[in-house]
């Protein structure tokens, strides 16, 4: 599932919550009829009567949730999509899901690195948490640095910075 939002608050006595977006594409909540929300392994739907914007946050109403205690419990909970049901980006941009277990190859030495387990997203840039033979190596989201994704394949291909593979 991809998380697209997560619930951060109660907005007024009428169980309407507050979602901070976690997509480049936060207009898709106006066309939502249904939410998918979860926490841990708990999953709910529930029903959207209505979408408005207040600043960076979405402040929907929601069917099932009538009041503030109803609304304080979802404190928490993350708004989530099917991985199919995503938004396309575009070339040369990637989700997470799509890079982590991705092999990393060096293109100066054509020898494999390692894999990628995690995404970091950092203030200054994404960063690889590449797991290599020699532990947890910190990769930078750069252009100087990752020279190609080829997903069909499962690689990425670097150039790594002096010191960096160290």
């Amino acid at each position: 599932m991809l998380i697209i939002g997560e619930i951060v608050g109660s907005h007024g006595v009428r169980g309407e919550v507050k979602v901070y977006p976690h997509t480049d594409f936060p207009q898709r909540f106006y066309d939502l009829e249904t939410i998918q929300i979860q926490k841990g392994k708990l999953t709910r739907i529930l029903n959207v009567l209505e979408v408005r914007q207040h600043k960076n946050i979405f402040i929907f109403s929601l069917a099932e949730i009538k009041d503030r205690n109803q609304s304080d419990e979802l404190r928490g909970w993350q708004l989530v999509v099917d991985y199919q049901d995503a938004h396309s980006l575009p070339p040369g941009h990637y989700y997470d899901h799509q890079l982590e277990g991705l092999e990393v190859w060096d293109v100066q030495t054509d020898s494999w690195v390692g894999k990628i387990i995690q995404v970091l997203h950092l203030p200054a840039n994404a960063v690889y948490r590449v797991e290599t033979p020699a532990g947890i190596r910190l990769i930078p989201a750069l252009k100087q640095v990752v020279k190609s994704i080829d997903l069909s394949q499962g690689k990425m291909y670097i150039k790594p910075m002096e010191g960096l593979l160290e």
